[in-house]
């Protein structure tokens, strides 16, 4: 069953996803400073980009009802995503990542991601698939949109995206952890590109062989990327493109998802028909403005630190900078408005003994 209704802006386009939406908790640091706590997930920097972007955002997610899932509410409806099909519950799960950065002595910094809460130990709540029974009715209500987004194989969002392809999106899945065999088949068989980072392919390496995706991209960190458009016969063959020069490094948690964002800010609106006639020139624009807002985002701390930090309109000359080859020094948070900080609320045994 495909959308029925049509998105109120015609000039707006529209994304739907579904996938990993969560409370990020970013520490530097170690427990020096606040943590800074933000929306987060796949799914949730994905949307949360392109509403930045422009676009009409729906994230399809079960959250519990809870503090973690008020400050992530709080922070996306801060930049415009739509929220309508978000439910709160206590049947629902607030996925909580915690991102810890850290600065060796020689200035280099790393990042690593844990579920287990920084202050007590306990493991943080993870994340519920869309259930399978509640697509008929989502599926009535959805908006009609240019895109639609999955970052995890289950039921629901493998039925939710072979309805929205039956509906005219262009399906985008990105696979985050290794799925069941026979969901990963009917996801690749549905989505128009497929897009994957080099070390998520344990679990999934079905995926670099399918097809019928129009698009398949492995991303390869500071390599870059490469990538297959689906031959009009004869096998699959693969071009590269390098990563840009960055000159300095803040953290590079979150270039994926913004790789992703400016993939789909560049392609999603030409519709089906128009990507599968896209030239190679066309692919690679899209491939390196995505590639260039990655870049972008390694200058600042957390997945979306930049938004808290740059107006569009600086965020849109950086990114042309870079395409252009040009480097511009970090902007620290301390040296803009700061990103906002809340109490910690992400942990349910922290709180019940405060």
């Amino acid at each position: 069953m495909g959308h029925r209704h049509t998105s109120s802006s015609s000039h707006q386009p529209v994304v739907i996803g579904t996938g990993l939406v969560a409370l990020d908790v970013v520490i530097s640091n170690g427990m020096m400073t606040d943590p800074i706590l933000c929306a987060g997930g796949t799914c949730g920097n994905v949307l949360t980009a392109l509403a930045f972007l422009g676009w009409k955002s729906y994230p399809i997610a079960r959250l519990r009802n809870d503090a973690a899932s008020k400050r992530v509410i709080e922070d996306l409806k801060h930049w415009g995503v739509d929220l309508d099909f978000v439910t709160l519950s206590d049947s629902g799960s607030t996925p909580v990542i915690v991102q810890h950065i850290r600065q060796n002595r020689d200035g280099e910094r790393s990042h690593s991601f844990s579920r287990k809460c920084p202050a007590c130990g306990a493991w943080l709540p993870w994340y519920k698939a869309v259930k399978a029974a509640a697509v008929p009715d989502l599926s009535l209500r959805l908006p009609k949109a240019e895109v639609f987004y999955f970052d995890r194989t289950s039921r629901g969002a493998v039925t939710l995206a072979q309805n929205a392809r039956m509906g005219g999106s262009i399906v985008i899945f990105e696979p985050s952890s290794e799925s069941d065999p026979a969901l990963l088949n009917d996801a690749l068989t549905t989505a128009h590109i497929v897009k994957v980072a080099s070390d998520r392919l344990r679990g999934n390496e079905d995926l670099i062989f399918a097809k019928a995706p129009l698009l398949l991209i492995e991303t390869l960190g500071d390599q870059g990327l490469r990538f297959s458009i689906k031959p009009a016969r004869g096998r699959r063959t693969w071009k590269t493109l390098p990563a840009f020069h960055l000159n300095q490094i803040c953290d590079t948690a979150g270039a994926g998802d913004w790789c992703t964002a400016g993939i789909i800010d560049s392609l999603g609106s030409l519709g089906p028909d128009k990507l599968a006639t896209a030239s190679i020139e066309e692919i690679q624009a899209a491939l390196k403005v995505g590639q260039a807002m990655a870049s972008w985002t390694c200058h600042y701390d957390g997945a979306r630190g930049g938004m808290y930090t740059s107006s569009k309109s600086e965020f849109k000359r950086a990114v042309t900078d870079i395409l252009k080859g040009k480097t511009r020094p970090i902007q620290r948070p301390s040296d803009r408005k700061a990103q906002h900080k809340v109490e910690a609320v992400w942990c349910d045994y922290c709180s019940a003994t405060t």
